[in-house]
């Protein structure tokens, strides 16, 4: 260290000031989303069929409810066992993919007995990837260093056949640990460079985003891959969430709504791929969108582990608006954590005015949640929070929370310059379009990340995009059964 310093007191005033200012310019240079794919529930296959569903208003709660199927049209749980049979209405209330069995393994190398030992969420997570790289143009990158950055939090797809008295395969232990989960990524896609599986709960997906911005930026990788993936497959644990008053006993996931009395439980899968802007630009790349700024905070002095505290949650969003370098009214939207729980909502309103400088006087903050569409996708929940908001920014629209909405009259709306849109509505004119995201993990982790448009409006889809189906061979052991 010594010798550092004594080699900054021999540069001249000039050369001290560049030096500065590269050191600056190395630790808020903006990470560019280069590419994105997704898979959530009612069919949305791809973020095309994403944007259609939510500039369109559809509610694919409504339409995925029921016990899910597999591609053999065995249902995940036999619900008219004696164990199950009390809960077949609560199991119900959710809103989850189809065909979760399905996975093809060859391109990636994987043998038949290995790919029926792994976990499905390794499996959606490793075909997401590999749908976002090619959607960057990057499938085949075994040239630059490439991380992976994915969040993922149960570990119960192995479960079922130990209950039953499977035999105990050598492949459960890296098809089941949670840690194997962004190796696998790395491994059966050839990518060399940092592989991490991050479980923040709900806020994973921004966690693992703000660690890959970091290591973009510390040169650790070129390329960074970032993602959660999310299924229900122990129907237990929606017993446990149900019997702790989390879950929405109407079924409905209503944000910001006086009717709102729960979450309902959902599954899904997202991944964006992310490149230094500068360089990116450099290869011709036109990036969706760039990430400015983000923070992780947790605030410990609450009175229990899963309390929610609006005090962590004001500092991990000034603390993002500080990394990034922006005052709060430069920021037109943010796409809220807002899970369904009404007290939750008051306090995260109330909390997004404080910090976001919006009282009634001040430029609307709008304000909105894909948890009204899809349903609560719990881990992978930021996933598709960030791919929203990605959307909305690249096409310059800002999509209607379904409804309308009955607004909490709970919340002081006469007080907050917050608003919730009931229709598209075309981006507040500014010199740049720039959007927050935030994502609150239940043990109290908070995320905010900042996001910016990078290039004009692009055409907004009119309609739904046509399913694209999900193709493989079904991989689940006969004795994967609960019942």
């Amino acid at each position: 260290m010594r010798d550092y310093i004594d080699s900054l007191g021999e540069l001249s005033k000039h050369q001290l000031i560049l030096a500065l200012a590269r050191q600056r310019l190395a630790e808020t240079e903006p990470a560019a989303v280069v590419g994105m794919a997704c898979r959530f529930p009612g069919g949305i296959s791809d973020p095309a069929a994403f944007w259609a569903t939510l500039v369109s208003g559809r509610v694919v709660l409504d339409e995925s409810r029921g016990i899910p199927r597999m591609s053999t049209g065995a249902p995940r749980w036999n619900v008219a066992a004696p164990d199950l049979a009390p809960y077949a209405d609560l199991l119900a209330r959710g809103s989850y993919l189809t065909d979760v069995d399905l996975f093809d393994p060859e391109p990636f190398g994987i043998g038949e007995d290995e790919a029926l030992y792994m976990d499905p969420q390794q499996r959606l997570l490793l075909t997401t990837a590999a749908a976002a790289l090619a959607d960057a143009g990057l499938d085949a990158p075994t040239e630059r260093s490439v991380g992976v950055f994915v969040g993922v939090s149960t570990v119960e797809y192995n479960l079922a056949g130990l209950r039953n008295g499977a035999d105990p395969s050598p492949w459960m232990g890296t098809g089941g640990a949670l840690s194997a989960t962004a190796a696998r990524v790395a491994s059966a896609l050839r990518l060399n460079g940092p592989a991490l599986t991050v479980d923040t709960a709900c806020s994973s997906a921004l966690t693992a985003l703000h660690l890959a911005v970091g290591a973009l930026r510390r040169r650790e990788c070129d390329v960074a891959v970032v993602g959660a993936c999310h299924l229900l497959l122990s129907p237990y644990t929606s017993v446990v969430f149900d019997r702790a008053g989390m879950l929405s006993p109407t079924g409905r996931s209503l944000p910001f709504d006086g009717r709102a009395d729960g979450h309902v439980r959902g599954e899904g899968c997202g991944v964006l791929v992310l490149r230094r802007e500068r360089e990116a630009r450099a290869d011709g790349v036109r990036p969706y969108a760039s990430v400015c700024g983000g923070s992780v905070h947790q605030h410990g002095d609450r009175p229990g582990l899963a309390a929610v505290s609006a005090a962590g949650q004001r500092r991990t969003i000034r603390q993002a608006l500080h990394a990034a370098d922006l005052p709060p009214h430069d920021v037109h939207y943010v796409e809220a954590q807002a899970n369904g729980s009404r007290i939750g909502a008051v306090v995260e309103l109330e909390t997004l005015a404080a910090a976001y400088d919006r009282g009634p006087d001040a430029p609307p903050l709008y304000v909105g949640s894909a948890k009204a569409n899809l349903g609560y996708l719990e881990t992978a929940s930021g996933a598709a929070a960030l791919i929203k908001t990605v959307l909305a920014l690249h096409h310059g629209v800002i999509p209607p929370q379904p409804g309308p909405p009955a607004l909490d009259p709970a919340v002081p709306w006469d007080r907050i310059g917050i608003e919730v849109p009931t229709r598209p509505l075309s981006w507040p004119t500014a010199e740049r379009r720039r959007a927050g995201v935030s994502a609150f993990g239940f043990t109290g982790t908070n995320a905010h990340v900042l996001l910016e448009a990078t290039d004009e409006p692009a055409v907004p889809a009119a309609s739904p995009a046509d399913v694209a189906p999900v193709t493989g061979r079904s991989y689940w052991p006969a004795v994967n059964a609960w019942s």
